[in-house]
This record gives C-alpha cells, structure tokens and sequence, in this order.
C-alpha cells in the first residue's frame, strides 16, 4: 500500500498516519509555499531515517485545483502498487478535494486524522474510508480507530524544526533550581521529558525549558520564578516556541510560575492558550510541596490525557 500524503504547514496529521500505516512509499504533496515545501523536505526526511521511502511531488499553486488534480494522478497511476490510500487531512482546501476527486475515480480507500474531543484534551483518532457500490465514501470500519504511542519527542521535533540541540542546565540561570526541580517531579510521570532545548539558527533567542511527551501529545513548558514583567515574557516565549514557524499548533502550553504578583498577563495568557500553574507554597529553595506538586500534575492532567 502507498499513501499520498497533502501536505500543509503542520506535519502530525500526515506523520502520525504514516507511522501507523506503514505504506510501502509515501507521495508527500507539497505546494511551492515555503512552509509546505519544508514541511514535506522534513519528513521526507524522517520517513528515510525510519526505512519509509518517501517521494515529493510539487503540484505548484495550491489553489489551481485542476493542476493538482493532474499531477496527483500523473504520480499514482504511473507508479502501480498492491493499492493506494489517500490521507485527506492535510494541505489546503482545494488540495482535498482534487485528492478526493482522485480518489473518487480510482475507487481509492482515503483516510483522515481527527484530535478528538476539546482542543486542550486532544486523543489521535484515524477515520477510514471506502466507496461503496455507488460511489458514496462511506466509514469502514465506524468511528475509526484511536492511535497507539507513535511518537517519540525525537520525531515530534525533527518534523517541526531543521535541527536542534539539548543544551546542558546553565546554573547561572535566574530559576534553574526550580526548573530542576519541576523536571524531576514530571520524570517519573511522562513518557518522555526533554530540558533546555533550543531549536537550530535562532542562537539565544529562544530556548525551551521543558518538553514533554504523553503517548502522542507534546506539552511545551516555561518555568519562571516570578518577578515584575516575568509573566508576560513567559507567555511571549512560550507562544513563541509554540508558534506554527517552531512546534507547531498541536503542542499543549504551561507556564510554571510561582504566584505571580501581576495578573494583567493572565488574560492575555488565556486568550494564547497558555495554562498558566501558579506554586502558591513554593519558598525558592527548590523543595516542592504536596500542594504544589498536584496542582501542576492536575494541571497537566486535564490538558493531556494519559498523564498518570
């Protein structure tokens, strides 16, 4: 089976479904948008690292339907195999719909990848899809299926960056105690925890102090002792690094912070997303107490389920 990927400027929902699928070769359609191109250059490059083959096909315009629907076409027919599946999730609107015309005339089975549930507590579902005696796309089988653990923090982000690098913990920095210590109490409960890391080509302008993985769900995460002015950085940066140019949209957002005496960037925090966790009992000597430490794992708990 080969699997013709659309591709958009973010890469989970056609990541996820190839890592599942497994197709022989993926077809990652791209257009000559900047943030597409990448995107598929990327995980071309991460399906060859895991032993996927994976072609790009550059229809041109995103919005020159019959172009893309002729180019598709030209790809697939002239590369025969046990069959071809489309994943209609990504790309743009008009990308969709010449890849379902497509597949319409081929009597393809196409897939679709849908985060299940509110936004902050998304589960990665697949939906399939055939066509039945007359022609109608039909789900087969119903409702879909729920994705196992297919990530790891690795490829989450060598999809969404160049490069990157871990740097080591700088003591110098104001609140690394804290930031070891919520790293240390998050450890045991994830499955993956990343520090300090720092995308390639932005020098030290941004830097993430903690990342997380929980089944296929990332958490961004900045850890801040508090201060005038500290939240509304804070939520600068995260918004930053989880922007769609860095992690991407899918990432969920925390701010740490001890209790903050300013509340004016609250607002602004909730309006980005960002779920700001406030340790009304932490002291600065990087003991958390009881208290503390439930209202982060809550707070982490109701935004990405599996948290244990």
């Amino acid at each position: 089976m080969n699997l013709v990927c659309l591709i958009g400027e973010q890469p989970i929902p056609n990541l996820l479904p190839i890592l599942h699928l497994k197709p022989e070769r993926a077809l990652l359609v791209h257009t000559k948008n900047e943030g597409s191109r990448k995107a598929a250059v990327r995980l071309q490059k991460l399906c060859a690292a895991k032993g996927m083959p994976a072609d790009m096909l550059d229809v041109g315009d995103a919005y020159r339907i019959e172009n893309i629907y002729r180019k598709i076409r030209e790809k697939v027919v002239a590369q025969p195999a046990d069959g071809w599946r489309f994943n209609l999730t990504g790309g743009t609107k008009l990308m969709s719909l010449a890849a379902f015309q497509l597949a319409a005339e081929l009597r393809m089975p196409c897939v679709y990848y849908q985060t299940e549930g509110e936004r902050s507590q998304q589960v990665s579902k697949l939906l399939h899809y055939r066509f039945d005696a007359d022609n109608r796309l039909v789900e087969d089988p119903p409702d879909g299926e729920i994705l196992p653990d297919l990530l790891t923090l690795d490829d989450y982000l060598r999809a969404h960056l160049d490069g990157y690098s871990k740097k080591p913990v700088d003591k110098s920095k104001s609140g690394w105690v804290l930031e070891k210590a919520v790293y240390e109490a998050l450890q045991p409960r994830v499955d993956e925890i990343y520090c300090s890391v720092q995308p390639d080509g932005v020098k030290d302008q941004l830097e993430i102090d903690l990342l997380i993985r929980v089944g296929n769900q990332v958490g961004v995460i900045e850890v801040k002792t508090g201060g005038e002015g500290s939240g509304k950085h804070a939520v600068d940066q995260l918004t930053t690094a989880a922007a769609r140019e860095y992690l991407g949209t899918y990432a969920a957002r925390f701010l740490i912070t001890q209790q903050a005496k300013e509340d004016r960037y609250k607002a602004l925090a909730n309006a980005l997303r960002v779920n700001v966790i406030e340790l009304r009992e932490y002291r600065g000597d990087g003991r958390l107490s009881t208290n503390d430490l439930e209202t982060i794992f809550g707070a982490i708990r109701q935004r990405m389920p599996g948290f244990h």
